[in-house]
């Protein structure tokens, strides 16, 4: 893989946050994405043109993708039907995901039709820590692609105020300057994300990441995103379409330079999203339910870094 290349936007926000030498460390950081890949039972995926961001999602029992890694190459194998959903000549960008074990990767590439399959070969493939996810498991018996309907809704919707307040994991999806979708993990305890209904603003608080910065970085170039947070009950999830704009809150007094902090909090505030939220949708049958696992805690920073990191 080459190293990731970082636009303006995101040299920008880490020179704010001071994390310039971590996420310098970070541009070569791979990991165990294909493993990762083939272990995710739930796959967000999304395409970026003039006119939206398309998202699309793969949930059900493992493995939903084949993903193969071969000197330093990554192709993510999905089924040819995310074609329907999403334009085949954008590229493609998206998390692959398993909440219960707190495994997750992100994957970028020119979607290439191969038979009954898509193929991307990664030309953005890395492995993000283990925090912050709330730990559920797919209910579904067979792959799932959604969404199987959409519905627009009224921005003063009684379920549109309901799953924001209850929301736990969401999924930003922004764009590169040059059109390449990223999907990210935002998620939290209920209450994190923060909805004035009377304004149709949307809030919620950056915790401390990796430095990074990618999806913030691509909201300084552009502020379109979609945020969708999921509904465990029912597998709809709720889609907000806007504009935002990430404020970097907290500045390390020392550059920062090692990717995970293990810190005395749970959720130490890194930056705070503002957004104006123009539609609603709600997305049918997103994903399949998902159930928590008792089982398992929470990551967070108030573990050991060695906790947090890809395992």
């Amino acid at each position: 893989m080459r190293p990731f290349h970082y636009h303006d936007g995101q040299r920008e926000v880490q020179g704010e946050a001071n994390s310039l030498k971590a996420a310098d460390k970070l541009s070569t950081w791979v990991g165990p994405v294909a493993d990762y890949a083939n272990e995710a039972d739930l796959i967000v995926i999304a395409a970026a043109d003039c006119d939206a961001l398309h998202v699309a999602a793969l949930s059900g029992p493992a493995p939903l993708a084949t993903a193969v890694a071969n000197e330093g190459e990554i192709i993510v194998s999905l089924p040819g039907d995310l074609a329907t959903l999403l334009p085949i000549e954008r590229p493609w960008g998206g998390i692959v995901i398993n909440p219960a074990t707190a495994r997750r990767s992100r994957v970028a590439g020119q979607p290439s039709p191969n038979g009954p399959r898509v193929d991307i070969p990664c030309t953005v493939a890395f492995t993000n820590c283990r925090k912050y996810m709330t730990p559920t498991a797919s209910t579904g018996s067979s792959p799932l692609l959604g969404a199987m309907a959409r519905v627009e809704l009224a921005l003063d919707d009684a379920w549109v105020v309901e799953t924001i307040a209850r929301g736990e994991t969401a999924f930003l999806c922004t764009a590169t300057p040059d059109a390449v979708a990223d999907v990210s993990h935002r998620g939290g305890q209920p209450g994190f994300l923060r909805y004035d209904l009377a304004g149709a603003r949307l809030e919620w608080t950056e915790y401390l990441g990796d430095g990074m910065f990618v999806s913030t970085g691509n909201l300084r170039e552009s502020p379109r995103f979609a945020l969708v947070v999921l509904d465990y009950a029912s597998g709809d999830a709720l889609r907000l379409d806007g504009e935002a704009r990430y404020t970097n809150v907290r500045r390390d007094r020392h550059e920062r330079v090692d990717a995970l902090i293990q810190a005395n909090e749970p959720f130490p505030v890194q930056g705070a999203m503002e957004a104006r939220i123009h539609t609603a949708t709600r997305l049918v049958r997103f994903c399949h339910p998902r159930q928590r696992v008792e089982r398992r805690a929470r990551i967070t920073c108030a573990d050991t870094t060695a906790v947090q990191h890809p395992q």
